[in-house]
C-alpha cells in the first residue's frame, strides 16, 4: 500500500508535470533517481528537483553536483524538495549542503481523508465562490495568486498562463476557484484531481481581506466538490504559519519537506 507521505509527493509531481506538460519552455525529467524540471525562468519555482532516491552516499554527491551544474549553467535560482521517508535523506542532505545548497525553508505536507468527511464553517457575510470557466475569468486569478507567492514581471505572466491551459479545454486537469467578499475577487484556490487524490493548491488572499476566514470556506468549498466527484483524499502543503487554517479543516502533518536553495 502507498504510503500517505508518498500520495502527498504524487500529486505534487503529477501536478508538476501536467504544468510543464503545457509549458514548452519548461523541461519535464524523470530518471530513476530523481524527478525534477528546468526552464530557462529565473524563478526556483520553474527549476526544481521534486523528488530524489539515491542511495549511495558517492552517487548521491555525484547527481547533486551534476544537477546543480545545469542549473547554474542556465543562470537560475533553483530549488530542491527533500522527502524523510525517501532512501538516502540524510545523505542528501550531506550532499546539497557540500555543494551549496542552503535550506531556506520547511513545508508540511498534509493529508485529510475525505471518506465521510464533513464541514460546517462559521458563516461570512457577503462571501461566494465561483470557478472559473472562462480564459478572461483568469484575469481573477492574476489578481489575486501570482504576488502572494512571489511571482512578479513574466514569471508571473507564465504562471497565469500554465495555470490558464491546464483548466481550460476538454479535460481540464486543474479547476480553480475564486472567493468573492464585497463584490470583489478576494481569495484563490486550486484543485488538482489525480485519481482518487484531490491536491489543494495556490490558496492565496488579497491582504485587506485575511484573518476573515477567507481560504478555509474557499478550501472547504474546492474539498466538498472533490469529494462529491469521488475523491477519497486531499492532500496539501503549508507553511507553518498556515497550518492551523487545515487543521481546522481536519488535515494532519504528515511528511516535514524540506526546501533547499541554489
Amino acid at each position: 500500500m502507498t504510503s500517505i507521505q508518498e500520495r502527498i509527493k504524487q500529486n505534487m509531481v503529477a501536478m508538476r508535470e501536467r504544468m510543464s506538460g503545457v509549458c514548452p519552455r519548461i523541461v519535464f525529467e524523470r530518471t530513476p533517481r530523481a524527478i525534477r524540471h528546468e526552464s530557462d525562468l529565473p524563478h526556483p519555482v520553474y527549476n526544481r528537483v521534486l523528488a530524489y532516491s539515491g542511495t549511495s552516499p558517492e552517487d548521491v554527491l555525484d547527481d547533486v553536483g551534476r544537477f546543480a551544474k545545469r542549473y547554474r549553467a542556465r543562470k537560475v535560482p533553483f530549488t530542491w524538495l527533500t522527502w524523510p521517508h525517501e532512501p538516502g535523506a540524510a545523505s542528501l542532505a550531506e550532499a546539497l549542503a557540500a555543494h551549496g545548497l542552503d535550506k531556506v525553508d520547511e513545508v508540511s505536507g498534509m493529508s485529510l481523508s475525505l471518506a465521510g468527511w464533513t464541514y460546517e464553517g462559521p458563516a461570512i457575510p457577503g462571501f461566494t465562490v465561483r470557478p472559473i470557466r472562462t480564459r478572461a475569468e483568469m484575469a481573477w486569478f492574476r489578481e489575486i495568486v501570482p504576488d502572494r507567492f512571489g511571482f512578479h514581471g513574466e514569471a508571473a505572466d507564465v504562471l497565469v498562463r500554465i495555470n490558464e491551459a491546464a483548466a481550460m479545454g476538454r479535460h481540464p486537469a486543474f479547476r480553480h476557484y475564486v472567493g468573492f467578499a464585497d463584490g470583489r475577487p478576494a481569495a484563490a484556490a486550486t484543485a488538482f484531481r489525480d485519481g482518487e487524490t484531490i491536491g489543494i493548491y495556490n490558496v492565496a488572499t488579497l491582504d485587506g481581506y485575511r484573518r476573515r476566514g477567507l481560504g478555509t470556506a474557499l478550501t472547504a468549498h474546492a474539498l466538498r466538490e472533490g469529494q462529491a466527484a469521488g475523491a477519497r483524499l486531499a492532500v496539501l502543503q503549508s507553511s507553518r504559519m498556515g497550518e492551523g487554517v487545515y487543521r481546522s479543516l481536519g488535515f494532519g502533518a504528515d511528511v516535514a519537506i524540506g526546501v533547499y536553495l541554489g
